[in-house]
Order: C-alpha cells, then structure tokens, then sequence
C-alpha cells in the first residue's frame, strides 16, 4: 500500500485543488457514495451530485457540494472532473433556501415539459445538498 493519494479537482470555472496528498477521498458516484483510500483499485465513475470531502493527513477534513462529472482512480491518483463545485465555507445559506423554494414552485406546475422538470428537480436537489453542509449537517 502506498502513502496517499494524489487528488485533483477541476471544473469548467476553476482548478479547486491539484495535484495534493491526501490520505481519503469520498465522492457521490452513480452507484452510491465512494470512499477512496490508498491501494483502491483503478476505476472510472460518474458524479452525481453530492458531497465531497477529502482528507490530508494531520489535517481537518475538506468538504463541499459537487455536481454531475466525473472521477477516475488509478495508480493512488484520482482526478475528479465536475460541472459545478463549492465549498462548505462559500454556502449562502439564504441563497440555497430562495433557491429550493423556487424549485419547487416551479416544480408545481402542472405543465412543465420533462426536460424543465429534470432542470428543476436537479436545481432542488442541489439546493437542499448546500444547505444541508452549509448548515454544518456532513
């Protein structure tokens, strides 16, 4: 088994971090939340979105909200691409609030088309995440 990990995660507005040692990794992946720890076996996976946390050693763990991408484990690197990501300290937790009751009075409408109403359930989704590790809930 090696020592660490080496993480990077990028989105299309940022590289959040690159390339750092880390002793853990969890990710919410297609099949479920994913905890990566050093020896994993090599994989590529989707994002959904989620909360993410990673962990350098001695320090305290780093989390946020992550949104659809995707993840590939291989040889103690894992590099982590995502559509949108925030951390826990950058959460409005104001703005995550107006922004699930606007979905879901958007969602009330009884004649959204079924790409709106993925949009909107997606924008809910994401909403409740932030506040719940905004709130200090992960």
């Amino acid at each position: 088994m090696s020592e660490g990990l080496l993480l990077s995660i990028l989105s299309p507005e940022r590289r959040l971090v690159e390339k750092i040692h880390v002793q853990e990794v969890t990710l919410s992946g297609s099949e479920g939340e994913i905890q990566i720890l050093p020896g994993h076996a090599a994989m590529i996976g989707t994002l959904e979105t989620g909360i993410f946390s990673y962990r350098a050693e001695g320090a305290a763990p780093v989390s946020g909200v992550i949104s659809s991408g995707f993840f590939e484990v291989k040889d103690d690197t894992i590099s982590v691409m995502a559509e949108t990501l925030e951390l826990k300290k950058e959460i409005d937790l104001s703005r995550a609030q107006k922004a699930q009751q606007q979905a879901e009075e958007t969602l009330k409408e009884a004649d959204l088309d079924e790409l709106t109403f993925k949009k909107y359930q997606l924008k809910l989704q994401r909403a409740i995440i932030r506040q719940r590790i905004g709130a200090g809930d992960h």
